[in-house]
């Protein structure tokens, strides 16, 4: 006959446990910045952006781009269809990403590839009062929303924060983060 033996429920030894399981996930993560802006979009330079590079749309409407404003990793991809019944010439000058798609008429437009880092203004050749801005981060981003920001998954060190501000343009702030689990608050207003 075969003995069975029956293990006690040691309640110390499961809470222990239960606790580890549930700290060690959050001590294995990454640090979080967040604050108060009067910026569209805040990112950090020079760490692997945490979303993968797309294909995102920019449209051409009623001499219009909609949206006005996007924000997309390095690397990513804008197609710019023409919803209008006349021909449009999108481009951009900007140090960052210059394109000039050229002449094109209605329908699913051109795409253009964005593989450095920074602002882009858009305009259209035959549309003076056309403009958009792109804004191609290296980098965790956050679009502020209600006038505050979060960028999640921040490994420990010091970095450049950048902030993008609708008409006043770009502004840089040095942050360190101490450790893998700070919690650090930085206030990005003008």
């Amino acid at each position: 006959m075969k003995t069975i033996r029956v293990r006690r429920f040691n309640f110390r030894l499961n809470v222990a446990l239960a606790l580890a399981l549930c700290v060690a996930p959050a001590m294995a993560g990454a640090a979080t910045i967040h604050g108060a802006t009067d910026a569209a979009v805040v990112w950090i330079a020079g760490l692997p952006a945490s979303v993968t590079p797309g294909v995102f749309e920019m449209r051409n409407r009623n001499r219009t781009f909609i949206p006005p404003f996007v924000v997309v990793p390095v690397g990513s991809s804008i197609r710019f269809p023409n919803d209008d019944p006349f021909y449009h010439s999108i481009y951009s000058d900007s140090a960052a990403d210059p394109f000039d798609i050229g002449y094109y008429g209605p329908g699913p437009g051109k795409l253009v590839q964005f593989n450095g880092p920074g602002i882009v203004d858009v305009h259209c050749h035959i549309h003076a009062s056309m403009h958009a801005t792109i804004v191609v981060a290296d980098g965790p981003f956050a679009v502020a929303a209600g006038g505050n920001y979060t960028i999640a998954n921040v490994p420990a060190g010091k970095f450049t924060l950048h902030a993008w501000i609708p008409g006043s343009g770009e502004r840089t702030l040095s942050v360190t983060v101490p450790n893998a689990a700070a919690d650090v608050t930085l206030d990005v207003r003008r």
